[in-house]
């Protein structure tokens, strides 16, 4: 499995002043019409791209956003049975956009203008990861449309403290009073301002794993944060 995430493994492209990296890469493939993401709050439809047979689910977790402690963002690759890519998708704030729809030549020349992902040696699909939040897009105009683009990464800077789905939290408690320690240093070591100019994102072989083995091992990647910062979690 780990060999098939690899092979299309997305390039992701970071604003040149982001402050947090790409720390581990969930991997999932769905065959089934109608199938449930294990980890975002969708199900997939194959036959809005003309050949679909699988979907292949890449989960990026990061330490933070820089409004929150934890983040996760999605890239979803369609293939056909010929394992050409014939669709793409990116998680935007809790939705997701098309990035990429595969189209016939004389589609492609009335579409010349349409935002489409960039795909690399057929079988990798290129990224920009919105600077400080994570949305992934197909093009860095597209993050023009988010109100908050360059607010979120100074003025409003950590202001939600630990933001993480109640799976994750089952035995992690903070005080009311911690969270705003938690959100006052996100705004004090992180704030910035986006360059908009962004470079590819390094990722190891060794980042990519099941998606399951990465949602066990989120509520360590939390507890660790915490203890650095000195923060009492309640088990």
């Amino acid at each position: 499995m780990i060999n098939e995430a690899l092979r299309y493994l997305p390039i992701v492209y970071m604003d040149k002043r982001e402050p947090f990296c790409i720390r581990k890469i969930g991997f999932f493939e769905y065959t089934e019409l109608g199938e449930r993401s294990k980890s975002f709050n969708r199900s997939f439809e194959l036959a809005n791209y003309k050949g679909a047979v699988r979907v292949l689910e890449y989960t990026y977790y990061l330490d933070y956003d820089i409004q929150h402690l934890y983040d996760m963002e999605h890239i979803w690759i369609y293939l056909d049975e010929k394992g050409q890519i014939v669709g793409a998708e990116g998680s935007y704030h809790g939705r997701f956009l098309c990035a990429y729809r595969g189209l016939s030549a004389s589609d492609l020349y009335q579409a010349k203008e349409l935002p489409f992902a960039e795909i690399r040696e057929d079988s990798h699909v290129v990224m920009y990861s919105q600077p400080g939040k994570h949305a992934m897009l197909a093009k860095p105009s597209l993050m023009c449309l988010y109100p908050e683009l360059f607010e979120s990464c100074g003025r409003l800077a950590g202001i939600h403290g630990l933001d993480a789905p109640d799976e994750y939290l089952k035995d992690i408690h903070v005080s009311e009073e911690d969270n705003k320690r938690i959100a006052e240093h996100i705004r004090k070591k992180y704030s910035f301002t986006p360059s908009m100019e962004f470079e590819k994102s390094e990722v190891g072989e060794e980042q990519v794993c099941d998606v399951d083995r990465l949602k066990e091992d989120i509520p360590g990647y939390l507890k660790r944060e915490l203890d650095s910062l000195g923060i009492a979690y309640y088990m």
